[in-house]
């Protein structure tokens, strides 16, 4: 399946700048990604999925950190959830060294692109609404 390039959609906004901002970037370097596919430039790509990688660990820190402050109280079923989809992340990684086609390398970049959704739909989502309760983003 070639799910293509995403746009960021507002369906995707958690509300809180800094959090939006990271998923905005994480979203920039998927496309980026696209892009080195397309292009048949597997070096890049393999640079990118690295970036992405290295991107999402700091994201994932930042947003365990805020919601430890906070006092989410499913902060350590959000945080084993981040360890489960950087899981996946190392494991398509690890399958990208070894392809050696474009299409098995657009398999693993929409398995990329799955990724961020399920960190932004899965993941977030379930402590938007306790942001909301805690006056620190709008009722959407």
């Amino acid at each position: 399946m070639y799910m293509g390039k995403l746009q960021w959609v507002d369906a995707f906004e958690l509300g809180m700048p800094e959090i939006d901002d990271d998923h905005r970037a994480l979203l920039g370097i998927l496309n980026k990604m696209q892009t080195a596919v397309d292009s048949g430039d597997f070096d890049l790509y393999l640079f990118l999925i690295d970036e992405l990688i290295a991107t999402s660990i700091a994201h994932f820190q930042y947003e365990e950190a805020l919601l430890d402050k906070i006092g989410y109280p499913d902060v350590d079923r959000h945080r084993d959830h981040h360890a489960m989809l950087l899981r996946r992340a190392m494991a398509v990684k690890e399958a990208s060294q070894k392809i050696t086609t474009k299409e098995g390398l657009t398999g693993c970049c929409d398995e990329m692109f799955k990724f961020l959704v399920d960190d932004i739909v899965a993941g977030d989502t379930n402590f938007k609404s306790f942001l909301e309760e805690k006056g620190l983003i709008a009722r959407s």
